[in-house]
């Protein structure tokens, strides 16, 4: 169930369990953590994760350890703590790496790949992103190597090489229809969309989101519906509809504080930061422009608060163009997951 992304079912199964079980079983208790924060509560995701650490520490279970350590990296980097996850992502790559456990060393790559992307160090992501789908290789882990070609796409976006970024997401995208998992294929089209938004193609751009977004909110994941419809909002304000792109965007800024993830609430800021501006509001632009730059200086996303300066440094209020939202999918690609997000788990 949390490979298929059917974390709102795999909770109602541990639920049915008694909780002392749950409590005494490291690979139940990380499953809770996963299931939990997935679903954007991030407090019981972390506890949950200490517990599964704890246990598999008592029991001596390696693997689930440096797994758990792992999860707890992706969940303090959804929250914004990015000094404590390359501490845990660090920490567990390189125990894994001793122990030949390809799989979580991929993950922890794969992760540390997003912290060198939000900092705007691409060509060590790019490096974090190929060690992370070579480990994957080694253990057959294809899903895996799918979320690190997503992020790999994501990176070459936002260098701006837009057919390197259109190969490595139809790859995904491709991988992802081969092993019939929708919530990836629905992942692997949000990236797709971005990269849209970036070659100006809006109509495409939109249908990809709206596919993503569909499926997500099938599937009951709350957090990478509010990010797919953080990119429609993009895609739809490309499009000319200002209005409804700025309503979305104000949804998507509620919800994602709501479920404690301060990038995409940052992200979102951003995006509606330059909508503002273009449709003349300097006012509401540099408000809303200050409260993204506080969370990405916070974050040590580098390259958008050299944008978002910019931006406030405008003269004329419409003067600046759309930005491209930055980092999209790749939040959506900690891998947190026990089977292995993008951020890996």
């Amino acid at each position: 169930m949390a490979d298929a992304g059917r974390y709102a079912e795999l909770l109602a199964y541990l639920g049915e369990r008694p909780q002392t079980e749950v409590e005494q079983s490291p690979m139940l208790a990380l499953l809770s953590s996963i299931a939990h924060s997935r679903l954007g509560r991030l407090d019981l995701g972390q506890q949950w994760a200490m517990v599964a650490l704890s246990r598999a520490r008592v029991q001596g279970d390696r693997r689930l350890e440096l797994r758990a350590l792992n999860v707890c990296g992706a969940i303090a980097l959804e929250r914004g703590g990015i000094d404590d996850a390359t501490y845990f992502f660090t920490r567990a790559q390189e125990e894994a790496t001793e122990d030949n456990d390809m799989a979580t060393a991929g993950r922890c790559a794969n992760n540390l790949g997003i912290i060198a992307n939000m900092q705007g160090d691409y060509r060590r992501a790019i490096g974090a992103y190929t060690r992370a789908i070579d480990a994957y290789q080694k253990v057959g882990y294809d899903r895996g190597i799918v979320e690190s070609q997503h992020n790999l796409a994501i990176t070459y976006r936002e260098q701006g090489q837009l057919d390197h970024a259109m190969y490595a997401a139809n790859e995904a995208l491709g991988a992802a229809e081969r092993l019939g998992d929708r919530g990836l294929r629905a992942q692997a089209l949000a990236g797709l969309a971005e990269i849209q938004v970036a070659r100006g193609e809006a109509d495409l751009a939109i249908q990809e989101a709206e596919r993503a977004l569909a499926v997500h909110r099938e599937l009951q994941d709350e957090v990478l519906e509010t990010e797919d419809q953080r990119i429609l909002a993009v895609a739809v304000g490309l499009a000319g509809k200002t209005r409804e792109a700025e309503g979305l965007l104000r949804e998507v800024i509620d919800r994602a504080t709501k479920h404690e993830r301060p990038l995409l609430v940052a992200n979102a800021q951003r995006d509606l930061a330059n909508m503002l501006a273009l449709a003349g509001d300097g006012a509401g632009a540099k408000q809303v422009a200050q409260a993204a730059r506080a969370t990405f200086e916070r974050l040590g996303a580098r390259v958008e608060i050299d944008k978002l300066d910019a931006l406030l440094a405008m003269r004329t209020p419409g003067a600046g163009p759309l930005a491209v939202s930055n980092q999209g999918a790749a939040r959506r690609v900690p891998d947190v997951s026990v089977r292995g997000r993008k951020e890996a788990r």
